[in-house]
């Protein structure tokens, strides 16, 4: 007798509930330049309380006085079109959207968050070339207690992962004039700080999507005073 164990009759591999992250790469330095006069010129942005009230604003709203904002509007649905394809939302959706600025001052830093709609985006107008690839997902755990300047990280999103460590994963962005990322809104991020002496500059976007022709709803007002 011996104690081989038999392998099984067949295996196979799902890889489900994915998160998908897209990035984008765009050639629009004067579209950015426009923005940055904008950003910089405008005293809104100078605010001390300015970070905590950007998503007050939507700067699609200015695309009168800015037609920049107009145009990065454009991006950011076109990107969203190729997003929801690839991740299998298929069909027609009406689309709540929102564009707020990210005014980020040298060692000005984000907490970790995540955001109340669907889908979340990021614009990158202004920040310091790192001549790293876009997106690292393969470090070591150990490299997340030494976080690198000026790094949008993504949280792994399963609940519970990193109780015991063994499951825990996260990657590291890193911006680049251009770049454009899109990622489920509920997937938790931050950003380490900058020491760089102009301000890092970008735009955040948030999709709440609702799909039409659903026969069996109907829409109703509702004031409650």
């Amino acid at each position: 007798m011996t104690n081989d164990v038999p392998g099984p009759v067949s295996s196979a591999r799902y890889d489900l509930f994915p998160t998908t992250v897209m990035t984008f790469e765009h050639d629009e330095g004067a579209m950015n330049e426009d923005i940055a006069r904008h950003f910089e010129s405008d005293p809104r942005y100078r605010r001390k309380d300015q970070a905590e009230r950007s998503d007050s604003l939507n700067l699609m709203d200015f695309a009168a006085e800015v037609p920049a904002f107009a145009r990065l509007q454009q991006l950011f649905i076109a990107c969203l079109r190729d997003y929801c394809r690839e991740t299998g939302l298929i069909g027609d959706f009406d689309v709540a959207m929102q564009m707020f600025p990210n005014v980020a001052p040298p060692r000005h830093y984000v907490p970790a968050h995540n955001h109340v709609a669907h889908i979340a985006a990021v614009y990158y107008v202004q920040t310091p070339e790192t001549g790293r690839a876009i997106v690292d997902h393969d470090s070591p755990m150990e490299d997340y207690w030494r976080p690198e300047e000026g790094v949008l990280i993504l949280q792994d999103p399963r609940h519970n992962a990193s109780l015991n460590g063994l499951w825990q994963r996260y990657a590291r962005v890193y911006p680049r004039p251009g770049l454009l990322i899109m990622f489920p809104a509920f997937v938790w991020h931050e950003v380490t700080p900058h020491f760089s002496n102009a301000p890092r500059l970008s735009v955040a976007a948030n999709f709440t999507l609702e799909q039409r022709e659903r026969g069996y709803q109907q829409t109703v007002s509702l004031v409650v005073e």
